[in-house]
Parts: structure tokens; C-alpha cells; sequence
């Protein structure tokens, strides 16, 4: 459990990154902040110190695999379909087919990527998850329920209307204009809480445990309904 203290620090830095972290580097310190997050959550279901196999499926430029190999005695490997200046071990490929035997990692990180996902691989990409880790490991898969305003990334928080019209709305009170014309344009797909749970357990995987990764209300991830739209991103703790 957070102390008050521990949510007022933490809702700080939300604010700081949320305003800065395109400044220097700061977007590199959100991403070790919220590793940090991580390894607080998972800790209560893994010892991360103990030479573990570890993937971060949709790594983007590594910065939470090098974070991770770096400060823990961990094997990890970022996978990134898209060549970037990555800053990690990096191997290039989809998570709908990754080149990896069966039974592989000890932990999947699957960070904010499902929803960038075509439907049609989404499920895929789950069964894919599930085939490379190994019997008894974890799973550690987030997404942002599409419902909170938080999930919409350049639409938000009009991304629950039709597409001319949240744009015509993020147009009129945001500097920073939308010039794409559809939502697949730029890879952004409608995924619920509700849907995310059921392709989960649809994949094969036991949840163990569900955690709030912004508010930390954790409790609200257990509430049907109102979490569709209270929970800015959701880490389902999964275990094969």
C-alpha cells in the first residue's frame, strides 16, 4: 500500500512528466519512473534480482530494458518492430511472431502496446506471448482502458467521439493540431478493460493479480464498470 506521502510524491511526478517530459531528457527519467513502478508491482510476485529471462515486447528505444539490465541481475532483450537509436539489445520483429523458441522468458513485458495492434493480431499476439514464456512465468500487460481519458494518446480526451469530430474538438483546444485523417493512420485501436481481460484469459493465462499503474487505487481495478473509465492504465499481472 502507498502511504500519503508516497501518492503525493508520486502524483508530483505525474504532473512533471505530463507538463516536461519532452524537456532535456526527462522523457528517459519517465520511463526509468515508471520502470521503477514496475518493479515495485511485480516484486510482489517475483524476485526481478534473480537472473531472470526478461522480454519487453514493444520497447520502443530500450530505455526500460537498459534500465532493467542495468540495475538488476536480469537477461534482458527489447523487441521493436520499427529500427529507432536504440539504447538497448534490440531485436526487430512483430509481437504476433516473435523468433523465439517456446518456453523462452521467465517475464513478457507487454507495455502499451495492444492498443497499436490491429484487431485481427491481437489475440494473436497474446498466444504468441504465451508460447515464449516459460511454464510458471509471468506476464506483465498494460494497456490504458479506452474509455479513460487518458487512452485517446493525440485525440485524448475526445477520442470516445467520432474521429472528424474529436479531431475538430482536439483542433480547437489544443496547440498541437491533428493532421492524420483516421485512427488506423496512426495505429490506435479501441481496447477495453473488459476486452483485454477476456482475450487474456482466452489466451490461456491465470491473472494473478491487476494493478492501477497511475492513481494506484488499486481496489478500482476490481470494480466492473466504473474501471472501463476511472483507470488511466491498467497492468495485468499474468502468470502461463
Amino acid at each position: 500500500m502507498y502511504k500519503v506521502t508516497d501518492l503525493i510524491n508520486h502524483y508530483n511526478q505525474l504532473v512533471f512528466f505530463a507538463l516536461r517530459r519532452y524537456e532535456s531528457d526527462n522523457y528517459a527519467k519517465m520511463r526509468e519512473y515508471f520502470a521503477s513502478i514496475f518493479i515495485k508491482d511485480i516484486s510482489e510476485h517475483i524476485d526481478i534480482n534473480s537472473n531472470l529471462k526478461i522480454i519487453d515486447v514493444g520497447g520502443s528505444r530500450g530505455e526500460f530494458s537498459k534500465f532493467l539490465g542495468e540495475n538488476f541481475n536480469c537477461d534482458v532483450i527489447n523487441l521493436e518492430p520499427f529500427e529507432q537509436d536504440h539504447v538497448w539489445e534490440t531485436v526487430h520483429a512483430e509481437a504476433h511472431n516473435m523468433p523465439f523458441e517456446t518456453d523462452s522468458f521467465d517475464l513478457v513485458l507487454f507495455r502499451g502496446v495492444m492498443e497499436h495492434i490491429e484487431p485481427k493480431k491481437q489475440q494473436i499476439s497474446l498466444k504468441e506471448i504465451y508460447r515464449v514464456m516459460k511454464k510458471d512465468g509471468l506476464g506483465y500487460l498494460v494497456i490504458p482502458p479506452w474509455f479513460n481519458p487518458h487512452a485517446g494518446h493525440g485525440l485524448k480526451p475526445f477520442h470516445i467521439f467520432p474521429f472528424k469530430v474529436a479531431k475538430f474538438l482536439r483542433n480547437i483546444f489544443f496547440n498541437k493540431k491533428v493532421r492524420y485523417n483516421s485512427l488506423e493512420e496512426v495505429s490506435l485501436y479501441k481496447i477495453t478493460f473488459r476486452k483485454m481481460k477476456k482475450m487474456i484469459e482466452q489466451a490461456g493465462f491465470q491473472i494473478v493479480d491487476m494493478k492501477d499503474t497511475h492513481l494506484r487505487f488499486h481496489f478500482m481495478c476490481r470494480v466492473p464498470f466504473l474501471r472501463e473509465f476511472l483507470i488511466p492504465a491498467v497492468a495485468f499481472i499474468v502468470k502461463k
